[in-house]
């Protein structure tokens, strides 16, 4: 039997008449067969299965989903510097309207990532991501030819709707490649550049609008688009190991009229239907049955609602207290993007050296909760700096003051999302992509109407007082899912069905 169990990667049709054979002469069973048949790795470490590519061919994949991850963003705070101009072209009069410009494209974005997560475990990572990048730059080129505020509408929510994508199965893909040990790493790298974007959305927008109207705001990004998804066609290579597998078995089989007519015995296969119904719903279960994951996507919703705020009041603040100009208050922005840019090396850093030493301690053995020390950090992090930010701006200090409030506000929430996400995909390995979904739907509605009330808040509290509540509000339900996760984690993921499909040390 030893002598035969090669891969069918390695299986020509000699092979497997050898199989055949054996098993007409009673040495290979019939279970032993099928499992020669449908194995198509070499070993448990083959360099084909995404998880052992090379280092260059992960860093690849990893850094081209960033670059698409990055557009999303950057559709969405660019437009901060040509209100006025997107105000008087599409007759706008009350500040409800703009804020839906700005917020409809995140409702798109909520409600997509629950069917597009669920799609790349169904059809691979690299077809969904292209059919989601093109969607956003067919309906964001849309957004630069309207001519009507409805028009405008509507097609934000349709951009949002692809725009979503490099968010949507982000944890997937870093699920497929890496192990636990260097996870924390490479999402902090991936997540830097969407999280990048909305710092430099506004600066490109400013200086873009200089030379142009507003309309080559979203036709730039479109561009940009274009070229993302030509290097994602030409460096991209599918990640979700099942499909990589059914692709090699494809392969094989066409070269085996044997191996062909024994993969498709009758009830080896779930219907169309049935594997549709049950990985489209699944976001929607696991958002409805796990304490886990409900508790991180409300941390996630109020942390990204409180972001969106922060930055649709950040250049009021700027106008209005210091008196600049729109195109020097843009580049405050930069404080915001070197903070997060300082939150790439904390996440980076220690969450994988915090749960490295954990996992010593523990004799070997890892727990997904040994992220959550380095997400007390971030949870520090993000209200010391809105109050910084908020009291500084308050009294009127000198310009640098906010800007150090803004930039510790931006380490704490790099720091907090990298790891609520790597958490999650440590918990929900081959269901990374569903189990952030759930995330990505909470925080796309509270990013979208967090702003609408904004303006309201601040003009009543001011930015001291303002700032002060979403700081309390945050930390005080930050520390409550912490204090869950860190001591009944373990007892929680014990009871979930999610969990088997992996283990802590995957």
């Amino acid at each position: 039997m030893k002598s035969v169990q090669k891969t069918v990667g390695a299986l020509d049709v000699e092979q497997v008449e050898i199989v055949r054979e054996m098993q007409d002469a009673g040495e290979v069973t019939s279970q032993e067969k099928n499992e020669i048949e449908t194995t198509v790795w070499s070993g448990p470490d083959d360099p084909r299965r995404p998880r052992f590519w090379s280092l260059t061919k992960k860093w690849t994949a990893t850094l081209v989903l960033s670059a698409i991850a990055f557009l999303q963003p950057l559709a969405e705070t660019a437009l901060a510097p040509v209100e006025g101009q997107i105000s008087r072209d599409l007759k706008i009069e009350d500040a409800y309207e703009w804020m839906l410009v700005n917020s409809l494209i995140l409702v798109g974005i909520g409600i997509s990532s629950m069917l597009l997560a669920p799609l790349s475990e169904i059809y691979g990572r690299k077809p969904i991501l292209l059919a989601g990048s093109i969607s956003f730059t067919v309906w964001n080129t849309g957004c630069g030819s309207v001519s009507t505020l409805t028009q405008m509408f509507a097609l934000r929510i349709l951009s949002g709707f692809g725009a979503s994508v490099g968010d949507s199965i982000a944890g997937g893909v870093l699920s497929d490649l890496w192990k636990v040990e260097a996870r924390g790493r490479a999402y902090a790298v991936c997540m830097a550049a969407p999280l990048l974007g909305t710092a430099i959305g506004p600066i490109c927008g400013t200086f873009i609008s200089e030379g142009a109207n507003w309309r080559w705001v979203f036709w730039m990004t479109s561009i940009t688009s274009v070229v993302a998804i030509f290097i994602a066609i030409a460096f991209l290579h599918e990640t979700y190991e099942p499909r990589c597998e059914k692709s090699l078995r494809q392969k094989r089989d066409s070269k085996s009229s044997f191996a062909e007519r024994s993969s498709k015995t009758p009830g080896n296969k779930e219907t169309f239907t049935e594997v549709m119904r049950l990985n489209l719903q699944r976001p929607f279960r696991m958002l409805g049955t796990q304490i886990i994951v409900q508790l991180l996507a409300i941390y996630m919703a109020i942390l990204y609602g409180i972001m969106w705020l922060f930055l649709f009041m950040y250049p009021r603040m700027w106008t209005d207290q210091y008196q600049q100009d729109i195109r020097i208050a843009s580049l405050n922005y930069l404080s915001f993007g070197f903070g997060l840019v300082a939150g790439v090396n904390i996440a980076g850093h220690f969450t994988d050296r915090v749960y490295t030493y954990l996992k010593a301690r523990s004799g070997g053995t890892g727990r997904p909760e040994f992220r959550v020390p380095t997400m007390v950090i971030g949870t520090v992090l993000a209200p010391v700096g809105l109050l910084w930010w908020g009291w500084s701006g308050e009294a009127k200090l000198h310009w640098i003051m906010p800007n150090i409030g803004s930039f510790i506000f931006a380490m704490g929430i790099y720091v907090c999302s990298t790891c609520v996400s790597v958490y999650t995909i440590d918990t929900y390995t081959q269901y990374a992509a569903s189990a952030i979904s759930t995330n990505l739907v909470l925080r796309g509605i509270t990013a979208a109407f967090f702003p609408l009330f904004a303006p309201y808040m601040f003009d009543s509290l001011g930015f001291g007082y303002g700032g002060t509540a979403l700081a309390v509000g945050f930390g005080i339900f930050g520390l409550f899912v912490m204090s869950v996760l860190w001591f009944y984690g373990e007892t929680l993921r014990s009871r979930s069905p999610y969990c088997a499909a992996g283990n802590d040390d995957q």
